[in-house]
């Protein structure tokens, strides 16, 4: 028997495979039919996953570590950037990096922002002011990163950080602000534009954190009958940069998020660059090193198929069902919204701590109002 005949005799059958892994999967929750909240994101759209299923596998072997052996990387990467950029108030200096996902956008922008304050301002005790209603990431890049994080409080009634509460607490030390723009937590937008102005005004940077919601209220701006957004993108004056995922309200297949900064020069403090070793000089604009180009693929695919129209619809019946959910939640004695919500994100209190979410959800389907 050949070597090539022996290996594919001690191996498994395709389809035994394939059954293994439907096998494995029986007992995860559905990522299709809106079933499945905060995981997965389905548009609903025919085709779409089949698509990015085609793109993926072109790119599956093309390694994004290196721009010079792999250009097409690049051109992909440059798209998604600038689309994401037009929607969200870029300029032609703005500049940006595919990243793995929400949490790697935000670590990114913490590490950004720590070598920016040690090389412009020679910040050598980086703080990080956080409302307490950030993103976990913003903690863990702190931890990673070795910033002090400082949280200042909500407002207890619109969950919002207040803007004089974060002027106060800005320090020589202070490297980096957030603001959310959605909160993942109630769905609302910090005041970026009076915090991003107290933080310019000390020469803090300013992130914006739009991992949930930037696509969608991006193109929410969009919809005749919606309501009127506050500005919370990089045309805000002070705002230095902003995260948004593709992999959320962009529909695309997970793994796929942008970071946009004011300009390539900002950009650069992120970047790790190494040549003092015997190998080649190692250049990466992420945290990480080898990755698979099939998910810039996938997302190129998937946000170039559904385009500016499609994701304009879909934000327009995002933002009808929520505010059916919203009405539905206040037809109910038992419960009530916190927020209110500028977003899709619906945060809901009940009065009786033992109170069963799931008939609570039922009774909403019945009554009408859940879409």
């Amino acid at each position: 028997m050949s070597e090539s005949l022996a290996h594919r005799a001690a191996g498994d059958a395709p389809g035994t495979l394939l059954a293994r892994l439907d096998a494995l999967r029986a007992a995860d929750l559905p990522v299709h039919g809106g079933r499945t909240m905060a995981y997965v994101y389905d548009s609903g759209l025919p085709g779409t996953e089949e698509l990015a299923a085609a793109a993926y596998a072109r790119f599956a072997g093309v390694n994004d570590l290196d721009m010079t052996a792999f250009p097409s990387v690049v051109a992909l990467e440059n798209d998604l950037v600038g689309t994401a950029s037009r929607l969200l108030g870029g300029t032609a200096a703005t500049a940006g990096t595919f990243t793995s996902g929400g949490t790697e956008s935000c670590l990114l922008a913490v590490l950004t922002a720590r070598e920016h304050a040690r090389r412009t301002r020679g910040v050598d005790a980086p703080e990080m002011l956080l409302p307490e209603t950030a993103h976990a990431a913003f903690h863990k890049a702190a931890a990673l990163f070795g910033l002090r994080a400082v949280t200042v409080p909500a407002d207890p009634a619109t969950h919002r950080v207040r803007a004089a509460d974060v002027a106060a607490a800005l320090t020589d030390r202070t490297a980096l602000v957030v603001v959310s723009a959605p909160s993942y937590a109630h769905g609302v937008i910090d005041p970026v534009a009076e915090v991003a102005a107290a933080a310019a005004a000390r020469g803090v940077l300013c992130h914006v954190d739009a991992c949930i919601g930037g696509w969608y209220l991006g193109h929410l701006r969009r919809v005749g009958d919606a309501p009127e957004l506050p500005p919370f993108d990089l045309s805000v004056p002070g705002v230095s940069s902003l995260s948004v995922d593709l992999h959320k309200y962009g529909y695309t297949p997970k793994g796929a998020s942008v970071l946009l900064l004011r300009d390539a020069e900002l950009r650069r403090h992120g970047w790790f660059a190494h040549a003092s070793w015997p190998g080649c000089p190692v250049v990466n604009a992420t945290l990480q090193g080898t990755k698979s180009a099939g998910l810039p693929a996938a997302a190129w695919d998937v946000v170039r198929h559904i385009g500016t129209g499609g994701y304009t619809e879909l934000a327009r019946r995002v933002h009808r069902a929520t505010g059916d959910l919203v009405r539905g939640i206040g037809a109910l004695d038992v419960l009530r919204v916190l927020g209110p919500p500028d977003a899709s994100l619906v945060a809901v209190a009940a009065d009786e701590p033992a109170l069963d979410v799931f008939v609570v959800a039922d009774e909403i389907r019945e009554a009408g109002w859940y879409l």
